[in-house]
């Protein structure tokens, strides 16, 4: 019996099915086992260039430190080459199709970024670097016959602009890839990528602004005003110590010429001279906004060199076009070579002059009067053997920099947004990436002198080298060891504030964004933690008081509430000594 016509139909149809199915299923074979060749093909050129591209990137980040053109050039070239063979290991359709696909994404996407980053740095960055022939663009430029010339990086500047340029671009995007699901063999080269170009960034940056800077802020096109904020380390504040004085600077053409000095104490403002912020008001007091000497409260140096343009401002009805912070250890520095300097009874040389100017002076004068007659000289006299050329000068700033003993602000917006991308605005709480440890003295005097600190951080860092968390350990130590009635009462406080001798401080800990402090110890016991929010930014403040011959040690711990985070870079308060650092250690974290 014939089957019915409609069943023959669906037979039809069926075997249409089939045979479009199996051609479905073909194509989809191949196109799959031609994307898994395309794929061992990449897998083995990528082979072949990560570690010839690990140790190119990293001999022209050494030479760039270090600053030899000639190294440099030569990375550059194997670096390209190998930046172009990974590149183009990481392209093509079949990436495009794995960056679409559930887990196989977050692999494959990071070393996209990764391909993309470094052909482009090597290209747009590294090899125009390379091109200049010398790296004197990256040296801060020399006083001669008393002045620096404010067009002397004109010639780099086009170049500079275009590195740092290519080089903030990588950042971002590399900055902006997820690699929370990234496996470790992959996200550990990755984060290693960031950290390496963040260094480079770095360098490169500062180098630009100041070929951007220098004709403006060094009176190349007409004369500039600064202050210059000379800060006590011998009493603590965030960013150094005190700003006792002030002293007033003129460039023009890259000439500078000292103008009047005031001392802190001539400058307060009993009503005060407003400005504040509701978090400055709530955490410092309306003490920053009266007393020049607490301006630097705040960690965030371009507050503080504001708020002293406003003291200056109400004392000699005269603006300025900028403020320069140093201190006595830095100062020391920047006489590096000079012959010494002899004023009243001392003998001022770079070894000698923190020593000085933080603690014998207050012995040999008790009246702060004569304090400042001493302090106002000896400034006249430093100054002078400075601008002269016969000292290592810049060699000294570029140190002080490092160190957070050297910081500049401008008034001028411009100007400012351009610094602030460099250590040297420090403008700490403009950006998250950076963990701070400072003090605020609360003693009244100059004890702080003899008050060591030491610090040690211990990250804990995921297998892929992100962060997990952080142990923060800081040690205080009061190391006087005499009869505290031998000291000055300049010195020792003389029970004015808090008992002679005692030294009084808050401990302010902020984070890094992403992270925040679950435990404080003093010495091992549960201590009490002061939690705040200054601008965004958390920080936790404990109070310090310790005796002559006594130390404590307060422990922080940190934890990540984000994945993906790079360990922070550390900044801390610039003791009247140089402070005790060690470098972090890695432990790896559990759990990530």
């Amino acid at each position: 019996m014939a089957r019915p016509r409609h069943a023959r139909v669906d037979d039809a149809r069926r075997g249409t099915r089939r045979t479009v199915t199996f051609w479905v299923v073909l194509v989809l074979g191949i196109g799959l086992v031609l994307i898994a060749a395309a794929f061992v093909v990449d897998g083995v050129r990528l082979l072949g260039s990560k570690d010839a591209l690990t140790q190119h990137a990293a001999a022209a980040k050494t030479a760039l430190l270090e600053r030899d053109a000639t190294a440099l050039s030569a990375e550059v070239a194997e670096l390209e080459a190998a930046a172009q063979t990974f590149a183009g290991a990481t392209s093509g359709p079949h990436w495009w199709i794995a960056a679409h696909l559930p887990w196989v994404e977050d692999q494959a996407v990071p070393l996209m970024a990764a391909g993309k980053a470094v052909d482009a740095v090597a290209r747009e960055a590294l090899a125009p670097l390379a091109g200049l022939g010398s790296l004197d663009a990256l040296e801060a430029p020399a006083f001669e016959d008393g002045r620096i010339d404010p067009d002397t990086l004109e010639p780099y500047r086009e170049t500079l602009a275009q590195a740092a340029e290519a080089l903030d671009a990588q950042q971002t995007a590399l900055a902006d890839v997820d690699i929370a699901g990234t496996i470790d063999a992959v996200a550990g080269p990755f984060v290693e990528l960031r950290e390496q170009l963040e260094t480079v960034g770095g360098i490169v940056q500062g180098g630009h602004v100041a070929a951007e800077l220098l004709p403006t802020m060094l009176g190349g096109d007409e004369p500039r005003t600064y202050l210059v904020m000379v800060q006590n380390n011998a009493e603590p504040r965030t960013t150094g110590g005190i700003p006792g004085a002030v002293i007033e600077v003129t460039v023009e053409d890259g000439r500078m010429t000292q103008g009047r000095y005031a001392s802190a104490s001539s400058m307060v403002v009993p009503d005060g001279v407003g400005g504040l912020t509701d978090d400055e008001l709530r955490i410092f007091s309306e003490r920053m906004e009266i007393y020049p000497h607490d301006v630097n409260f705040t960690p965030e140096f371009p507050r503080s060199a504001e708020l002293m343009t406003r003291f200056w401002a109400a004392e000699f009805d005269e603006t300025v076009d900028g403020v320069l912070s140093v201190d006595p250890v830095a100062l020391g520095w920047m006489l590096a070579g000079a012959s010494p300097t002899e004023i009243a009874d001392f003998t001022l040389t770079s070894d000698s002059l923190a020593d000085v100017m933080l603690n014998q002076a207050y012995f040999a004068f008790e009246d702060p009067a004569e304090q400042d007659a001493f302090f106002a000289r000896a400034s006249a006299e430093l100054f002078g053997r400075i601008v002269s050329g016969e000292t290592n000068v810049l060699g000294g700033v570029e140190r002080a920099i490092e160190a957070g003993r050297f910081m500049i602000w401008s008034a001028d917006g411009g100007e400012q947004e351009l610094l602030a991308t460099t250590p040297a605005a420090g403008a700490f709480l403009e950006s998250d990436d950076a963990l701070g440890v400072f003090l605020n003295d609360g003693s009244g005097s100059k004890i702080g002198y003899y008050v060591d600190t030491a610090t040690t951080v211990t990250n804990h860092l995921c297998t892929d080298g992100s962060l997990a968390g952080q142990t923060i350990a800081v040690t205080l130590t009061h190391t006087y060891d005499g009869d505290v009635a031998d000291l000055p009462e300049y010195i020792s406080g003389g029970d004015v504030y808090v008992p002679a001798g005692e030294f009084h401080a808050n401990l302010l800990v902020y984070p890094r964004g992403g992270t925040g402090v679950t435990k404080v110890t003093e010495d091992g016991a549960q201590a009490g933690l002061n939690p705040e929010q200054q601008e965004g930014r958390t920080v936790g403040t404990v109070r310090v008081v310790l005796e002559p011959g006594q130390s404590v040690t307060y422990t922080f711990e940190i934890a990540a509430s984000q994945a993906g985070l790079l360990p922070p870079v550390y900044v801390d308060t610039p003791g009247p000594k140089p402070n005790v650092y060690e470098a972090a250690t890695d432990r790896v974290a559990e759990g990530c």
